[in-house]
């Protein structure tokens, strides 16, 4: 039952060996749900601009948050590379130490087909992907994406679930053959 008192309420916020008091206006645990942990900032991905280069870089450089077991990496609306030579579409690969998640939150995504916002994607360690056909040249005329998509790359293999297994779309490898 959340408590919903209104009044000072003294908050001590710790980060590593510094302590922080805050008072807040009502009770911190005015919340159903709450975890039992006050979040000091917000990330809007809308406010955050990946580096850019001359070529194709890297998922780091889309690196957001790194916690213990994997990271968060924002496909953000940005300026694609601007060599006129550039591919900007990300290489085929596979990655040989991560499962790969990403889950789309909208736009158009120029390396891939039949991707549509609320889609996810997992890439199992090992197994190849990347651009699929023909999007790698379409990309040579690109210069901006609007897209945003959220990437996790995990330390450890995911185990999937009987429901995440149940949505699965079997055409999905498929979708690589032209």
């Amino acid at each position: 039952m959340p408590n919903e008192q209104e009044g000072d309420f003294a908050v001590l916020l710790k980060d590593r060996a510094r302590l922080t008091k805050v008072v807040m206006a009502s009770h911190p645990f005015d919340v159903v749900g709450w975890d039992g942990y006050l979040y000091p900032f917000t990330f809007n991905a809308n406010d955050f601009e990946p580096i850019t280069g001359t070529v194709h870089l890297p998922p780091p450089i889309h690196q957001t948050f790194e916690i213990r077991g994997y990271v968060v990496c924002t496909f953000a609306p940005r300026w694609l590379d601007h060599h006129p030579e550039a591919v900007k579409v990300p290489w085929a690969h596979d990655n040989t130490e991560a499962d790969e998640v990403l889950f789309y939150v909208r736009g158009q995504f120029g390396s891939r087909k039949g991707v549509e916002p609320g889609s996810f994607t997992l890439h199992p360690q090992g197994i190849p992907h990347g651009p699929h056909p023909g999007t790698t040249l379409k990309s040579f005329d690109a210069q901006r994406t609007e897209e945003l998509a959220l990437m996790f790359d995990t330390q450890y293999p995911l185990q999937l679930t009987e429901e995440a297994l149940a949505l699965d779309d079997p055409n999905y490898p498929l979708s690589w053959m032209g």
